[in-house]
């Protein structure tokens, strides 16, 4: 199943990348891309999505603080 999130509040393309690799190293993500330019991050996982939104939202939150996430 492929998710689709807004993160609003990117600010740089360097913390995209960081946010796209310590997602990508999640157990339950087969593949992510987040994109600075759109703000998006698309998600592809096989697992319930709502088990694995808060760990995304707290690497999210780690990488970049104000940033914020909506499905």
């Amino acid at each position: 199943m492929i998710k689709i999130l807004r993160i609003n509040n990117l600010d740089c393309a360097n913390c995209a990348t960081k946010i796209e690799t310590k997602i990508k190293k999640l157990k339950s993500v087969n593949d992510c891309s987040v994109n600075y330019l759109t703000q998006k991050i698309m998600i592809d996982t096989n697992e319930d999505f709502s088990l694995i939104l808060p760990e995304i939202e707290n690497i999210c939150k780690k990488i970049e603080p104000d940033c914020k996430i909506t499905v």
